[in-house]
């Protein structure tokens, strides 16, 4: 058996992060597994670490002719079994791969966001005929696929992982005395919605004067929310941290941590906080409910509500031993669910039931 993951992101993400504990686990078990990526991407240098098989593979669009030349070059000498995709681009360069050239190899594709699948002929062919099996991160995806008639056979659900070493370490940033921390952590984008994160931070701020909220990650809206933290006269409590590498050591000063998106898979950074025993407050999007029972593991509120998020937020401090037994429950089930070594496991098994079906 020989996997090669495809994936045409140029960023770190859960993404990102999920195919690096893929890889890694089939290495522990001598299964061999490359990656083709740009070398631009965070996960090359990443991947490069653990002796993790690399193919430069820039991947700009659909019909790169380029990359799909490039790629079936590399499924030949590699001697491919299974090209596992991640994202609509490298789908079809996946697919276009394979189709119109005599390579025979399966096509897997992970849906990591709960986004609705368009009805058209050409994602009925992607994904019905064109694609071998189909690997969703939330029970919701499952509900998206059989919109577009995928049989339940052809899809497997799988979470994302956390790691579980970096995030249960208890190192810190050094406190802010007096400070109450609450933040947000993911790529500046529109679907993580900052903007309701922004608005709760002013609202918050109106009792606790004495808070600080900080933003780590960068993204294309990043100016925008600086501009509208200053429009709402809380840019003095508001720190944008951009893109650190020391993101347990943020997750672990906080207080608070809150997920504000409006669309989601299987976001890990709530999985990262949890076992980092710090109080969560999440949407209930996506695959999020499969994550957080409210009121169990943390608190779920409705997407694009900052008022509510202020009112769990209050919860939390002033329900301590309510928080403390969330705290406990949520990083039991983080250990017990949501770990690399079942992520892994189950890939592989996909894997096996593909090449032998």
């Amino acid at each position: 058996m020989k996997i090669l993951h495809i994936n045409a992101g140029e960023v770190w993400s859960g993404i990102e992060q999920r195919i690096l504990f893929i890889a890694r686990y089939l290495k522990n078990k001598n299964i061999y597994c490359a990656i083709a990526i740009s070398p631009a991407s965070p996960l090359w240098r990443k991947a490069k670490k653990y002796g993790i098989p690399l193919f430069p593979l820039p991947i700009k669009k659909k019909k790169d002719f380029a990359s799909i030349r490039e790629l079936r070059r590399i499924i030949k000498k590699e001697k491919i079994n299974i090209v596992h995709a991640h994202r609509s681009t490298d789908h079809w360069i996946g697919v276009l791969s394979a189709r119109f050239t005599n390579l025979n190899f399966n096509l897997i594709r992970t849906r990591h966001n709960f986004t609705p699948i368009p009805k058209n002929f050409f994602n009925h062919l992607l994904y019905l005929r064109w694609t071998d099996h189909i690997i969703g991160v939330a029970e919701k995806i499952r509900e998206n696929l059989e919109e577009i008639k995928i049989p339940p056979e052809k899809v497997t659900i799988i979470h994302s992982a956390v790691d579980l070493e970096r995030f249960s370490r208890k190192r810190k940033l050094k406190k802010i005395k007096g400070k109450l921390l609450i933040g947000m952590i993911g790529r500046i984008r529109n679907h993580k919605d900052y903007p309701t994160f922004l608005n709760f931070c002013k609202l918050f701020l109106e009792d606790f004067p004495e808070a600080d909220f900080f933003i780590a990650g960068d993204g294309p809206l990043e100016k925008e929310m600086k501009r509208k933290a200053e429009s709402l006269g809380i840019k003095d409590n508001v720190h944008f941290l951009g893109e650190r590498e020391d993101i347990p050591e943020i997750i672990s000063s906080l207080d608070i941590f809150v997920l504000t998106s409006k669309i989601e898979g299987s976001p890990a950074v709530i999985k990262e906080a949890m076992l980092s025993e710090i109080p969560v407050i999440a949407t209930k999007v996506g695959g999020v409910p499969e994550i957080i029972e409210d009121g169990k593991e943390g608190l779920l509120v409705e997407p694009e509500n900052p008022l509510e998020i202020k009112k769990a937020a209050i919860y939390l401090l002033t329900h301590q031993k309510d928080k403390e037994n969330m705290i406990k429950r949520a990083k039991e089930k983080v250990i017990s669910k949501f770990n690399p070594e079942i992520l892994g496991r189950k890939t592989l098994e996909v894997y096996r039931k593909v090449i032998n079906s």
